[in-house]
């Protein structure tokens, strides 16, 4: 592809990194490789990967974005000849707005996208079940602690047997298996 070797290419879809990456971007990239620090193009962009579950809601709303991130020249003071140095890069970013405007999948490609997104879906929701069941049992541990601290906690002997006494019939009554009564008509 004769990508510069200070780039580090991520691509989902081969078809379209093939192309976005023509010979006007390829040309830029050469020669002003230095100034470039990233670029990122997704149909498809959340900013964080989020494991809150109120935040969960939000990182379904997805958006198209292009994000072009340079290194100002002259040491972060800009400059007028620093900004004119820069214009070819702006260029690219107008050249690249409109070969994605026009860019469009095949069947095909669209198809293995969709299925490999559904694909981390699941993960990221098989992810999300395992930390609340961890969560859950968490909190089930320290009910059970804090019903067995208040138990020793209790000074008269005979309160104190009776609450232990209370706490291993509903032991018992949990291992139980579930029987489950139905009325003939």
């Amino acid at each position: 592809m004769g990508l510069p070797s200070q780039f580090v290419l991520l691509s989902e879809i081969g078809e379209s990194t093939q192309a976005m990456l023509d010979s006007k971007m390829m040309a830029v990239l050469r020669n002003y490789g230095d100034l470039v620090d990233c670029i990122h193009f997704s149909d498809q962009y959340s900013p964080v990967k989020v494991q809150d579950e109120a935040q969960q809601a939000e990182m379904a709303k997805r958006s198209k974005v292009l994000i072009f991130t340079f290194n100002v020249p002259s040491q972060g003071h800009s400059t007028t000849e620093g900004m004119a140095s820069m214009k070819p890069l702006m260029q690219l970013v107008f050249h690249c707005m409109e070969k994605v405007k026009r860019f469009k999948l095949t069947k095909e490609s669209k198809q293995k996208a969709e299925k490999n997104r559904q694909k981390i879906e699941q993960q990221n929701m098989k992810q999300l079940h395992s930390q609340r069941q961890e969560m859950a049992q968490q909190r089930r541990e320290d009910k059970r602690r804090a019903e067995k601290e208040k138990i020793l906690a209790e000074d008269d002997p005979d309160k104190q047997r009776k609450m232990e006494e209370r706490e291993h019939r509903r032991e018992i009554k949990k291992r139980q298996p579930k029987v489950k009564q139905m009325k003939c008509p």
